[in-house]
């Protein structure tokens, strides 16, 4: 009777004792296409518009949310035109950018029927960069003060708030210079970025193609970046 009774206390408890959350998830697409990047090259001039998703939120889903953004302003700067939170989802948007090297975004789910939402690839917002200065530099998002990844509850007294997921702040991404021929941007140039040029040449390409990987100066990618990889991968450069 004694094991019994202790096994059944022991399901009171498990069934009782609340569940732990999936940890928030931050992503950054440079590509604007639903894949997420962690590492972006980028030459003086190059303008790239960067969307911020957060993923592996549970029900009953987000009715707030809020964030600052670091960037290195000596290489990079703001596009103040392509810089916005994402309004479909946040309705009651907060955009702040007049301080160099920081943006601060947030929003809050206000209005009739409106409830949290819940699951992944939440777009939080975009922003827009011009590299200014070739190098490498962190794209981070860090916590905002306050309380801003908040779950929806009837009593808002009670709501769960999420904010401790972001720790220490969270590396969206390195900024870095381009590699001529690396076609597909993962740093390395290899017998894969010639595959993806001579797809992209032949109109077969299934993935994004990184213009700056241009090896000739010619603006193009083309059959001078499939010789120059060819070349590197058999070391005659």
């Amino acid at each position: 009777m004694r094991k019994i009774t202790v096994l059944f206390m022991l399901v009171l408890t498990l069934a009782w004792a609340p569940l732990a959350h999936a940890q928030l998830s931050f992503d950054a697409d440079f590509v604007q296409d639903g894949a997420y990047e962690n590492s972006w090259p980028m030459k003086a001039g190059d303008v790239v518009s960067v969307d911020i998703y957060v993923s592996n939120v549970l029900e009953p889903g987000l009715i707030s949310m809020g964030f600052k953004l670091t960037y290195d302003s000596s290489k990079l700067e703001v596009v103040e035109a392509g810089t916005a939170v994402d309004t479909d989802n946040w309705p009651a948007p907060y955009l702040k950018t007049d301080i160099l090297g920081e943006i601060e975004m947030a929003g809050v789910r206000l209005g009739e029927g409106l409830t949290g939402l819940a699951g992944n690839g939440i777009r939080l917002g975009t922003v827009t960069f011009r590299c200014i200065s070739e190098g490498t530099s962190e794209f981070m998002l860090l916590d905002r003060e306050g309380d801003w990844f908040v779950l929806f509850s009837e009593d808002p007294d009670n709501a769960t708030v999420l904010d401790d997921d972001i720790g220490a702040g969270v590396l969206l991404a390195t900024i870095r210079p381009p590699v001529a021929g690396n076609v597909n941007g993962d740093a390395s140039v290899d017998l894969a970025d010639a595959i993806l040029a001579l797809q992209f040449m032949a109109k077969m390409h299934q993935s994004h193609v990184y213009g700056n990987a241009d090896a000739n100066g010619d603006g193009v990618i083309g059959m001078q970046e499939v010789i120059y990889i060819l070349q590197r991968v058999s070391a005659l450069r």
